[in-house]
């Protein structure tokens, strides 16, 4: 079905609307289509999820050919406010979160402290043996590990997905509490007494794989955005290694640089209140 032609973005009757479309300009037509739905999407006249119009009709109310529309579409697309649905049409992007990488900090909170509200939902919670993929990881002495996975979700949407492997001779009897909602970090410290102080981490994009694609509701292959890390405690004592896997059309990073003396040390992420993103 097409939009709604009623909306104050779009008119309330057949005939040409008074757009800011000037064949005169020195601005080529689908740059000024461009700035036009740009500016709707900016100011929440176009909504996420919304489809827009045909192009035909678009040209139609712009006075003006398909071409330049086309283009300008076309544009928004690969900059990422619009996407394509092959056979439906063109609908408006969900807004990205801007999120930092480091993983010194409450996922639920860092949510919060940008005016969203993400519920965190427990997949599993279990004991098991130390994989080989990440012996390597723990102390010698370790033979089992707490395995939490949980969800991330936003108004029913699934945006990312956290793992963690902990030594079960650090946190006993975790995999026995109620943690859908809680900050596994605040946990550690509460009950365990258990403060991180630091964590080495990596991105990198990978394709989402079954079970995953299952859990987020995207196609098998998608491309991912791919956090892992190794925190360690006050004493630079081994806790964790994390995964979170973003949804890479809901999240965006950003990185800061600031000169300390010699060095120059860098801020991943918006420069927020927060220290980062982690389970």
């Amino acid at each position: 079905m097409d939009a709604d032609l009623s909306t104050s973005h779009y008119g309330t009757g057949p005939q040409r609307e008074m757009l800011p479309i000037n064949r005169d300009s020195p601005v080529p037509l689908h740059h000024q289509v461009r700035n036009y739905l740009l500016g709707c999407f900016e100011r929440g006249e176009l909504q996420p999820g919304q489809q827009l119009l045909r192009e035909s009709e678009y040209a139609t109310r712009f006075g003006i050919s398909l071409a330049p529309v086309r283009q300008a579409i076309l544009d928004l697309v690969k900059e990422g406010y619009f996407y394509r649905v092959p056979g439906r049409g063109t609908f408006v992007r969900e807004q990205k979160v801007e999120e930092k990488i480091s993983i010194l900090s409450s996922f639920s909170e860092s949510m919060r402290a940008k005016g969203l509200n993400a519920a965190l939902r427990v997949i599993e919670l279990r004991v098991g043996k130390v994989p080989a993929t990440i012996k390597a990881m723990f102390e010698a002495e370790d033979q089992q590990f707490v395995f939490l996975q949980r969800v991330a979700v936003i108004e029913d949407k699934a945006i990312a997905l956290l793992s963690s492997y902990l030594p079960v001779r650090l946190v006993g009897g975790l995999e026995t509490l109620d943690l859908n909602g809680q900050s596994l970090y605040r946990t550690l410290e509460e009950r365990y007494g258990i403060v991180l102080a630091r964590a080495e981490s990596t991105i990198e994009v990978v394709r989402c794989r079954g079970t995953q694609s299952t859990i987020l509701g995207i196609p098998t292959g998608t491309p991912m955005l791919q956090v892992e890390g190794k925190t360690y405690d006050v004493t630079d004592r081994f806790v964790e290694f994390a995964q979170v896997l973003y949804r890479a059309d809901r999240f965006r990073f950003t990185i800061e640089s600031f000169r300390r003396d010699d060095r120059v040390l860098h801020l991943i992420g918006a420069p927020d209140k927060e220290e980062g993103a982690r389970p």
